[in-house]
């Protein structure tokens, strides 16, 4: 019996312990996306007959850019039900480092790779962070939303007030992985963009129907110069 009871304490202080290493893993990945933080959001697509090649151009970014200083996250999307379209959300640590991989040979070799197959001008912005909170481990069911909103200027302070009230609701809600809200760095600044992850579709529509999510497409829908769009991506591994 004291063996036994000896056991499990050293099983409790272990499990314990490790719950307290997890947690400060958690801190310090949340610390590194500090108040400085700039975020690249880039939509493109290729034409329907190269969706492999652009696949194989993002990867080749996405495992080069993983190398650059100054990078703190990066995800590689594929729109659900079009395989040529595409969505690049990355986290880097400040403008510069931001500004620095723009200039560097892996954006230079995205861009003429993409150049001959593209369908449209890839378009790529830096944001600054509204509202970001902490990401939880994505699932092999994951579903990544994007919202692009576009608000006249007079709509702004209303806009930021939803989208901020929206992604603290969000974050709570079952399922939910991670929801931000970053906004443009350069004029005009009434661009910004929500990105947001769920376990599975199941847990998306579920935000898609909860009070909240309603509520912020109502008060945010008569203040928008473009419609409200709501795009679903999957991870390109």
């Amino acid at each position: 019996m004291c063996r036994f009871k000896h056991l499990q304490s050293r099983a409790a202080s272990t499990i314990g312990a490790a719950l307290l290493l997890a947690l400060a893993g958690s801190s310090a990945a949340q610390a590194q996306a500090g108040p400085d933080a700039i975020h690249g959001v880039t939509n493109l697509d290729v034409t329907a007959s190269a969706a492999a090649q652009g696949i194989t151009a993002l990867k080749q970014y996405r495992d080069a850019a993983r190398k650059q200083a100054g990078l703190l996250a990066i995800e590689v999307l594929r729109e659900a039900g079009a395989p040529n379209r595409f969505f690049i959300f990355e986290t880097w640590k400040d403008q510069a480092a931001y500004d620095a991989n723009e200039k560097s040979t892996q954006t230079a070799e995205l861009r003429d790779k993409l150049k001959p197959i593209a369908g449209a001008s890839a378009d790529r912005r830096d944001y600054h962070v509204v509202s970001v909170g902490p990401a939880r481990a994505a699932t092999a069911d994951a579903i990544y939303m994007q919202v692009h909103l576009d608000v006249f200027p007079p709509g702004l302070n209303p806009t930021l007030a939803a989208v901020k009230a929206v992604a603290e609701a969000a974050r709570k809600g079952e399922g939910n992985l991670r929801y931000d809200v970053v906004q443009s760095v350069k004029q005009p600044l009434s661009h910004m963009t929500l990105f947001g992850a769920w376990q599975n579709r199941a847990a998306f529509d579920a935000y898609e129907m909860a009070a909240y999510g309603r509520k912020f497409r109502d008060t945010v829908g008569p203040l928008l110069g473009s419609p409200y769009d709501d795009r679903l991506y999957v991870s390109i591994n």
